[in-house]
């Protein structure tokens, strides 16, 4: 009878474990619907994903949940376990959860063709100079949406690295290329942007090079930038857009998912999608090992 019991307990984790991915996978197709009826099959329209993008992706985290303390000989210690655990709750009305309600549907728009989601040698190179964790997640359990995507580098670094013991830091490397390239798109966003943000005016000048629809960014002071200058050049005559994954959402009509669902995507462990991460922020690596709440 106890065994009954225990079955029928965990018949709904069971379930949603089964066909929870699956189901998922469906909606997030369903979701593409109109996007699907306005892009071509065979021309895949091109987006250069910024990393601000693939590190707000990481949508689920390891946290510890815990079961309440209990008595371990004459000593009471915290018990309980880790589980895959969403960062945001459904309910969230910021910026950024609500673009991430749209990169399901971009990100599966990339794996069925309609779209082409590349990345850049620059780009690659600042991911060099970060912990892996920050795109992929620090925690076994973690999830991005990304998961499973190769984003295409469709240039190479001009200038390429200085190796060895005595070379400059990599960051210092790549301020160098920089400064001494001469393309005349490069200094004209630069003028617009300004010195500060002359990383993200090359990302923009690789995208326009290139041929590709949009810069996709969640750096939202950028994007606020460019819309003060978008009628002025050398945005007025671009033809790539800088967007964020809301705006290419409302534009492609996508329809928004909540990370959350993802929860059980290839997840072979514990799963607590009712809970979130403290603060409904990812974490940084540092403080990693908060209890979820």
């Amino acid at each position: 009878m106890k065994r009954l019991v225990n079955i029928i307990r965990n018949l709904p984790e069971h379930l949603r474990f089964k066909y929870g991915p699956g189901a998922v996978q469906q909606l997030v197709h369903w979701s593409t619907f109109q996007a699907r009826r306005k892009l071509p099959a065979d021309q895949p329209l091109g987006i250069l994903v910024d990393n601000s993008v693939r590190g707000n992706a990481v949508t689920h985290e390891t946290g510890w949940v815990s079961t309440g303390p209990k008595m371990w000989g004459p000593h009471e210690i915290d018990t309980g376990y880790m589980a895959r655990v969403p960062v945001h709750t459904d309910a969230n009305d910021t910026e950024i959860y609500e673009n991430l309600t749209y990169l399901s549907g971009i990100v599966h728009l990339g794996k069925t063709g309609r779209l082409r989601l590349c990345t850049s040698a620059e780009l690659r190179d600042e991911t060099w100079r970060q912990p892996s964790g920050l795109y992929t997640g620090y925690g076994y359990f973690d999830h991005s949406l990304f998961a499973g995507v190769n984003l295409e580098c469709i240039d190479k670094l001009e200038g390429g690295w200085m190796l060895g013991g005595g070379a400059p830091p990599l960051e210092n490397q790549q301020q160098r290329r920089l400064s001494n390239s001469n393309d005349p798109l490069y200094h004209a966003l630069l003028k617009r942007l300004g010195p500060k943000q002359n990383l993200d005016a090359w990302h923009i000048r690789t995208a326009e090079k290139y041929g590709l629809f949009c810069f996709l960014t969640m750096d939202f002071k950028l994007r606020r930038t460019v819309e003060r200058w978008k009628d002025y050049e050398p945005f007025k005559s671009m033809k790539t857009k800088v967007m964020t994954p809301a705006e290419f959402g409302k534009v492609f009509e996508l329809i928004r998912v909540p990370p959350r669902l993802h929860s059980y995507s290839n997840a072979s462990f514990f799963v607590r999608s009712d809970l979130h991460m403290p603060g409904e922020k990812r974490r940084s690596r540092s403080a990693y090992g908060p209890k979820a709440r």
